[in-house]
């Protein structure tokens, strides 16, 4: 399977892959022990788990994301995944070394192909991909994907492992440690992470030795969408998931940044992901499928399915609201954006199926160890025919205009209900009163539009079954007063859903 990014080859694994029984403990030989038992969604923005809900080069969008390690003492091994907004597929992926108190910028252009990624950042990157514009990878999505399928969706950040101060010239932490503004980023010593297996006693024991420890978190992330154009911005924080208890650190989970089908991918991938398309074969496993969002982190979870559990559960809701703006005397539009990011855990489609198929959704149906906690269900799922969507039901979505408790002409003029509008693709963009399609964001690949009958007001949406939605409301408006009164011009405002958890997991 091709890879539009550097491929680095291995020679041998060092200490030879773990059966899957094992494979289910990762050893920590040499590295501080893992404890944290819980995943928890971090009210402060710091976690070890970072998700921005959406990016997007639709329209001449540009998305721009910073990472900050606020830890001041260690460094640490980063996976940056991109998943597109239909079906979670993987559509880029890469290794980022930060320095002790360092930022990593980066961001996705578009062009006639597809979406771009593009970071001039000083940070090391594995492979090295700085400066370059780097293609996104259709490998994935379907034989006759469009240039749009990776213009949206979704990233996903995981602190893979920490990196301890050293001194030594040959450490992982001198290799990555910014001097005089920029990181040495030495490739002998970046590339013996190629060779490290996080199954592995003695491979790990050899991590250790080269300075990684298990990971600690103390991440955060900042995005923005900026249109030149029409000089509009929208921007907000990504969702940030700890790992609690202990010490808070979790397991140390830094694979291969390559693509070897090796034994710890395919004979393992039943132990390290929830996938079901790569715990079935249905799609490859190769070494940097790894870590994803559902391979065992905590000390206390042993499988894939209950660590996909245990974080959807952090940030499941059973339903969120937000407002909405249509005042045409501002021009103002308004789309909201509601992503689902562990969805995949649960479904996936199957491209070698047609939609109509009934095998097309592939269901994960691994034991988990929490009552009831399959959130995504052939009962509350189904396929859109049309698109090859998988769609979530939704129970009502009811919108109220701004002056609810006011009468006119002595009849209350709000609210109203409306059903069925329902959660189609990973990353749902819905937009208000835009048949045409010429929505704020621009959004094509999973789009649903819902009229309302008011011009301005706030809705509230509320699900069959608690499902794992973040997002935000995105309403554009411009002001055409003239630029006499400092005023004229268009904005963005970015207001985050609010939402009510779910009283039990699902």
């Amino acid at each position: 399977m091709k890879k539009n990014v550097l491929a680095l080859s291995i020679a041998a694994m060092i200490g030879g892959f773990a059966g899957a029984a094992s494979a289910q403990v990762f050893p920590n030989t040499g590295m501080t022990q893992p404890t944290a038992a819980t995943l928890e969604q971090s009210e402060g923005g710091a976690g070890h788990i970072l998700v921005v809900p959406y990016f997007t080069s639709q329209n001449d969008n540009m998305s721009v994301f910073h990472v900050v390690n606020t830890d001041t003492v260690n460094g640490k091994a980063l996976k940056v995944r991109f998943r597109g907004a239909a079906n979670s597929d993987d559509i880029l992926d890469f290794t980022v070394f930060l320095s002790p108190g360092d930022v990593w910028t980066g961001s996705v252009q578009g062009n006639d192909n597809g979406s771009t990624f593009l970071t001039n950042d000083k940070s090391c990157t594995l492979p090295d991909i700085r400066g370059q514009q780097v293609q996104f990878v259709t490998d994935r999505l379907p034989s006759d994907a469009t240039a749009a399928q990776t213009k949206e969706g979704y990233v996903e950040i995981l602190n893979m492992a920490d990196i301890k101060p050293s001194t030594d010239e040959k450490s992982i932490y001198f290799a990555t440690k910014h001097k005089n503004g920029v990181a040495p980023c030495t490739s002998e010593v970046l590339d013996q992470t190629l060779n490290i297996n996080p199954l592995s006693t003695t491979s790990v024991a050899a991590a250790s030795a080269l300075g990684f420890d298990t990971p600690s978190g103390k991440l955060t992330a900042d995005w923005y969408i900026l249109n030149v154009n029409q000089t509009t911005t929208f921007s907000g924080a990504a969702t940030a998931i700890a790992a609690t208890g202990g010490n808070g650190r979790g397991n140390f989970v830094l694979f291969p940044q390559d693509e070897t089908n090796s034994a710890a991918t395919s004979g393992n991938a039943a132990s390290l992901t929830a996938d079901p398309l790569l715990k079935g074969n249905i799609v490859k496993p190769v070494n940097f499928d790894f870590p994803d969002l559902s391979t065992p982190y905590l000390a206390t979870t042993l499988t894939p399915e209950a660590q996909a559990s245990r974080l959807t559960q952090a940030v499941a809701n059973n339903g969120v609201s937000n407002q909405f703006a249509l005042d045409t005397l501002i021009a103002a539009k308004t789309d909201w954006v509601l992503s689902m990011p562990t969805r995949r855990y649960s479904v996936g489609a199957d491209y070698t199926k047609k939609p109509t198929d009934a095998a097309y959704r592939v269901f994960n149906t691994g034991v988990v160890d929490l009552a009831s906690a399959r959130y995504f269900t052939p009962e509350n799922t189904y396929v859109n025919t049309a698109n090859g969507l998988i769609c979530a039901n939704t129970n009502a979505y009811t919108f109220w205009d701004r002056e609810e408790t006011s009468k006119r002409n002595g009849a209350v003029i709000s609210p109203s209900t409306l059903k069925g509008l329902d959660f189609c693709g990973e990353v749902n963009v819905l937009s208000f009163n835009d048949a045409a399609g010429t929505s704020v964001l621009g959004a094509s690949v999973a789009r649903t539009n819902v009229q309302v009958g008011y011009e301005n007001g706030w809705g509230a949406i509320s699900y069959t079954k608690a499902l794992p939605v973040v997002g935000s409301s995105f309403i554009k408006l411009m002001n055409s007063g003239g630029a006499a009164n400092g005023f004229s011009g268009t904005y963005g405002i970015t207001w985050p859903h609010r939402f009510a958890k779910p009283v039990a997991a699902q």
